[in-house]
């Protein structure tokens, strides 16, 4: 057989393991080109139910990801097989099929034991679930994905984040007085440029199927203006946003669920203050630039070998900080907890602290808030001084 043939039959084999679902991985590798790209692999996905396969081109320091349809994984095999890379393996639950190309490119194909254990197949086979979907018409007009749906490559880190905050809410959810309701309200306390804000409207509204009115709270006008347009494009009716800070915003109205993400400072404690007054019972924050306990801490004697660095000094202080936020919310009957939220390689505001409404007030957490402020000097810690602590 000539090289295209011995390609030809390769690629039959791929599409009858696509056909009969035998289909695992497609590996591409020995790569010979001059970039830092060093493997392609494929994958199956489910996108919104359906079957789709996700192609990711990994180079030595990131990874680029594309969703395709079966029919250009040929497109893909005849365009790197040989040329770029000198070989390819399909790894199926009963063989793998490896095609390998000599030194003067000449290819031939052959079948080995199936490499994948049960376990890993299992594994394999557990085809990722995103909890939102690229085909969001909101994604697009944001900037995330292009015209045909596939999320840009500059922005897949935004993707991840976005995806991965809905799957942190929707367990939130699921663990909250909430799953009762029919109709729930939401604030998101310094929007941005929303990304996160239309997610959470897309995922109770037609995710859940549950009737949803969001207010989103940015400062910056311009990016008011662009996120009311792009509601309206999206016929997301009970999704608004209004120009104002958290202090400013003031209502009658009642929230189930208070989000503030990357609040500067005390901005952070002024939205869980707004998130008690309006007795919401999911609370949602990822604090940021942590400066007010920083200037009032005195450090123990004891502590000094640990905390005479100024960096070290600055981690810490944020570690307090959201340490005595989230016992606030546990004297309040709140279920806390603190998590990173994403990891350091997307995104440097990773910190997470969700709260969950409980039944009754927890009095040992007030005694905890106050053996810290005495062990460290405080006289106050903002939060402790506007709710009267």
């Amino acid at each position: 057989m000539n090289h295209h043939e011995v390609i030809e039959e390769f690629l039959g084999y791929v599409s009858n393991a696509v056909n009969g679902s035998d289909f695992i991985k497609l590996t591409f590798g020995k790569y010979r080109g001059k970039d830092e790209l060093e493997q392609i692999f494929i994958m199956p996905v489910k996108m919104n139910g359906k079957l789709a396969y996700r192609c990711t081109h990994r180079y030595k320091t990131k990874d680029i990801h594309k969703n395709i349809k079966p029919e250009d994984i040929k497109t893909i095999a005849n365009r790197e097989l040989g040329k770029n890379f000198l070989s390819a393996t399909l790894f199926t639950p009963r063989y793998d099929l490896v095609m390998e190309f000599s030194k003067r490119r000449i290819p031939r194909v052959y079948k080995k034991k199936p490499s994948l254990s049960q376990e890993k197949i299992q594994k394999h086979n557990r085809i990722k679930k995103r909890n939102i979907s690229p085909d969001s018409v909101y994604l697009r007009l944001l900037g995330i994905t292009s015209s045909s749906g596939e999320i840009k490559p500059d922005k897949y880190d935004k993707f991840r984040q976005i995806d991965k905050f809905i799957e942190i809410l929707s367990s939130l959810y699921k663990t909250s007085p909430l799953t009762r309701k029919e109709k729930i309200s939401v604030a998101d306390f310094g929007s941005g440029k929303s990304y996160l804000t239309f997610a959470v409207y897309d995922f109770f509204r037609n995710s859940l199927n549950i009737e949803i009115s969001l207010t989103g709270i940015e400062q910056r006008e311009d990016l008011v203006k662009l996120c009311n347009e792009i509601a309206v494009q999206c016929n997301f009716n009970k999704l608004n946003f209004l120009n104002g800070s958290i202090l400013d915003h003031d209502t009658y109205e009642k929230y189930d669920i208070v989000i503030s993400l990357h609040a500067c400072d005390t901005a952070t404690d002024d939205a869980i203050v707004k998130a008690l007054q309006k007795e919401a019972k999911i609370i949602i924050l990822a604090p940021c630039c942590h400066k007010y306990v920083r200037k009032k801490i005195t450090m123990p004697d004891n502590l000094n070998p640990l905390l005479r660095h100024g960096i070290i000094r600055e981690h810490f202080s944020a570690f307090l900080t959201d340490t005595l936020r989230a016992l606030v919310l546990e004297s309040y009957g709140y279920k806390t907890k603190i998590f990173e939220f994403i990891s350091h390689e997307h995104t440097s505001k990773n910190l997470m602290i969700t709260a969950v409404a409980g039944k009754t007030e927890n009095k040992k957490a007030l005694k905890e808030i106050q053996n810290l402020r005495l062990m460290f000097g405080l006289e106050d810690f903002y939060l402790d001084k506007i709710l009267k602590i």
